[in-house]
């Protein structure tokens, strides 16, 4: 399960396998392709929507069965309806809403690349804000 505190998550990422990275790449891959039917998804990432803002809701898409496993980071605006998630997720994957300060260590920590991991993402031609995916990891960082 994943961890309610910033050292906890720390932890918990540096404990992740090269089986979990793997299945979180393949799994990241698998729900970029399904949430592209509602959400448009910019070719180019932008940089990474930190500070925090306050028109923007923060949390994490993770595997249902280890939610250690981290498939994407999601900045999305307030009045987005959320609804959508829930067709989105199906029965493996679960959305996680954790303080935006936690999120941004846990993104840190697997990306630890300053900026540019996040793709804007559109509904109608809209920006609705950002999201980055577990297939960009490329490393951890040592904690």
């Amino acid at each position: 399960m994943l961890a309610k505190n910033p050292n906890e998550l720390a932890i918990n990422v540096k404990d992740l396998s090269i089986l979990d990275f793997s299945l979180m790449s393949f799994m990241s891959y698998e729900f970029k392709k399904k949430i592209t039917t509602y959400i448009k998804i910019d070719s180019f990432t932008a940089p990474d929507p930190f500070p925090i803002r306050d028109n923007l809701d923060y949390f994490i898409i993770v595997d249902k069965l280890n939610t250690n496993r981290i498939v994407s980071f999601v900045a999305i605006i307030n009045d987005f309806d959320n609804s959508i998630w829930e067709i989105l997720l199906g029965k493996d994957l679960l959305k996680i809403e954790l303080p935006p300060n936690d999120i941004i260590s846990l993104k840190q920590a697997l990306m630890p690349k300053n900026t540019n991991n996040f793709y804007p993402i559109r509904k109608d031609g809209l920006h609705i804000g950002y999201i980055a995916f577990a297939f960009e990891i490329c490393g951890k960082k040592d904690i």
